[in-house]
């Protein structure tokens, strides 16, 4: 329930950073140099590390690959039925809606060719990049696990480590050439570091299935040195200490998209002054958030289209900071009642496939004919005993 709490609470971030208001300031990296997308993706490995890695050793890698690669091709189907509207809608009404033109800007220069591409997850407009990655380092999930076995995760991390070093020394994105014939338009999320992340989210997630990452009597000294980082990032981030990082030598040791060197390091603080902490809020704290983490997938789909509407709206009408945040506390509340919905339905689900046959049978015909509609396969026949 905490990681799903934490997790959905980077996707409540995510949903105001993405609409450009007030909110959206106050919002934009609250914990130091080191953003919501960083913990969604970890967040996210961690949770396959713990399910996946439980599966792999129950059930063997074929029942874990095939659990894995399931969840793929559900994320990439959700990708192609959230983007290719919102991109067929841009293309129609780009001249009447200028925003939208402008986000859609790469696809428009040659529409035709960047929907042939959006399938092979080549075309990636703005926003819509986070769950090709997603879909990537799943179907790399397999293998990964497979490489860990035989080699261990110290030298999985080692290699992978190597690929986030060699990120450094390269663009973020490959840039586009609207000239192009085939305008092949990366995500802003650079493959080669991110997967560092997402390989140190399942390695964590795995070995934490069989105890604790860091002993107990070396818990205070661990936690001690993350804090001090912590504590550094969020008052260099927060201009707490003028003068801390205001040198733009220090932008691409902090970049996002290329997991610039001390932005992972802060992330990595933050990840083991957890560990060593290991807080416990209670439940009723973590309810509320928990509910977007459990339905992580759906709640991010609807945001999409939800910020991009937002942000033209925004952008096309003069309106002020108040107007702007009610605009973006509206998109988070219709968010809120979305899985909300999602979250009671879920529960009717379980109640129905609990309720036993004896007990419909034992109810009056009035409620037995309600379960019927919900039911059709149970044959209701008050003599079955």
């Amino acid at each position: 329930m905490r990681l799903d709490a934490v997790r959905g609470l980077f996707l409540v971030i995510m949903a105001g950073v993405h609409i450009p208001s007030p909110v959206s300031h106050w919002l934009n990296e609250p914990f130091g140099f080191t953003s919501a997308a960083e913990g969604f993706i970890f967040l996210s490995a961690c949770l396959a590390g713990l399910v996946y890695g439980k599966v792999y050793g129950k059930g063997g890698w074929p029942e874990m690959s095939r659990r894995v690669w399931n969840r793929a091709k559900v994320v990439y189907i959700v990708h192609l039925a959230v983007l290719l509207p919102v991109a067929l809608i841009a293309w129609a009404d780009f001249k009447q809606i200028i925003p939208l033109a402008n986000h859609f800007h790469d696809f428009l220069v040659h529409p035709l060719a960047s929907l042939l591409l959006i399938p092979l997850l080549l075309h990636q407009p703005p926003l819509f990049d986070i769950l090709p990655l997603y879909v990537v380092l799943l179907l790399a999930t397999p293998l990964v696990f497979t490489a860990a076995r035989r080699q261990g995760w110290k030298t999985v991390m080692a290699v992978s480590f190597c690929g986030w070093l060699a990120a450094q020394w390269q663009p973020s994105y490959l840039p586009v050439d609207s000239s192009n014939l085939l305008p092949v338009r990366w995500g802003s999320f650079n493959l080669l570091a991110w997967q560092f992340l997402w390989i140190a989210g399942l390695a964590l997630g795995e070995t934490s299935l069989r105890g604790r990452m860091i002993p107990p009597s070396s818990r205070a000294v661990w936690g001690g040195l993350a804090a001090i980082i912590v504590m550094i990032g969020f008052c260099g981030r927060h201009e707490i200490i003028p003068g801390l990082w205001n040198n733009p030598a220090w932008d691409c040791w902090m970049d996002k998209w290329s997991l610039g060197p001390l932005r992972l390091i802060n992330f990595s603080a933050w990840v083991v002054l957890l560990l060593a902490w290991n807080p416990r809020p209670p439940d009723w704290l973590l309810a509320p958030t928990a509910l977007w983490g459990r339905h992580s997938l759906a709640v991010f789909a609807l945001h999409l289209p939800l910020v991009v509407t937002a942000t033209s709206v925004i952008q096309m009408f003069a309106l002020t900071d108040a107007e702007q945040t009610v605009i973006v506390l509206s998109v988070i509340a219709s968010i809120w009642l979305w899985v909300s919905w999602l979250e009671s339905n879920a529960q009717q689900r379980k109640r129905i496939a609990a309720f036993p046959v004896t007990a419909i049978a034992s109810t009056p015909w009035r409620k037995r004919l309600q379960y019927q509609e919900i039911i059709p396969t149970v044959p209701i026949n008050p003599s079955a005993g």
